[in-house]
């Protein structure tokens, strides 16, 4: 659960100052991204786990109105992931306190039919128990397993193997290989064993390598209102990408858009495009992606 506040600046220690806009919604970087591939005409279903109190049952409520498929467990002594976001409203920055509630372990085995005729799994850093299972299923199965790691987090390191599409920051990719440029991370990367990886780095754009093919795609200007969840909507456009079997200049270039015109509303789920604003966005920046 995402609370959400509009501030026109950080307080200090011991400060305080007045919140402009205030709203709730559904957070979560898979759970979003899922989201995304809903509202651009994919079926989806998220496994994880929500605590027996009013934010899980509001998380259940909205993923059944999205559309979104559900292999929930309620835990009955945990409580539900929670994250404070204030939002500057001058500049769309913002800066996010985590609570994981009961989000650190699934402690259950994945049910077959949750993963059985995927397209694509698609995996955070949390529930890393059953995030291990899924990449292991996906490797036997010959299904496409997807990574976001817009965190460091516990088990990073030997999951990374299991994986065919690696969704780091730019942050995160320095840290994982010692490398400065974006190039010659996706290429280190790519050495441990993703066939794909993507690395973003907000204002500045996004690349990718794809076997031996490389990208960059230049970040689409707006006017920011909320960068909360651009990262959750770029993985679901770029897998919606994947999905379609677009090239990798598209897919980088689609899933920038994406994320620039969720960047100009508030929160990271309610911002989400469907595909007939995407469809206009596009038309209007003058932005061609042949098989969309």
């Amino acid at each position: 659960m995402d609370l959400i506040g509009q501030v026109t600046s950080f307080p200090e220690p011991d400060g305080f100052t007045f919140m402009q806009e205030f709203d709730r919604q559904i957070g979560g970087p898979v759970a979003n991204a899922l989201t995304a591939l809903t509202r651009l005409g994919e079926k989806t279903m998220w496994a994880g786990k929500v605590g027996s109190d009013e934010f899980g049952r509001w998380i259940i409520d909205d993923l059944e109105a999205e559309g979104v498929l559900q292999n929930v467990t309620v835990d009955d002594s945990g409580s539900t992931p929670l994250s404070f976001i204030l939002v500057d409203v001058g500049t769309g920055s913002r800066s996010i306190v985590f609570h994981p509630g009961c989000a650190l372990l699934f402690e259950q085995e994945l049910t077959r039919a949750c993963l059985s005729g995927a397209k694509l799994i698609h995996l955070d850093g949390g529930f890393i128990d059953a995030a291990f299972q899924a990449a292991s299923y996906g490797r036997e199965n010959g299904i496409k397993v997807a990574l976001d790691a817009g965190v460091y987090f516990p088990g990073l390191d030997d999951i990374l193997s299991r994986i065919d599409i690696f969704m780091p920051t730019l942050e995160i990719a320095r840290m994982l290989t010692g490398e400065d440029k974006a190039e010659d991370c996706l290429k280190k990367l790519q050495e441990i064993g993703p066939r794909s990886v993507i690395v973003t780095d907000g204002k500045a754009g996004s690349w990718a390598r794809e076997d031996s093919a490389c990208a960059h795609a230049p970040a689409v200007n707006v006017d920011v209102v909320d960068t909360t969840g651009c990262g959750d909507a770029f993985h679901g456009a770029y897998l919606f990408g994947e999905i379609q079997g677009w090239q990798l200049s598209h897919k980088l270039l689609f899933a920038n858009a994406y994320a620039a015109l969720k960047a100009t509303r508030l929160g990271g789920r309610k911002g989400l495009p469907t595909t007939k604003e995407m469809k206009g966005f596009l038309q209007d920046r003058e932005i061609s992606i042949p098989q969309f």
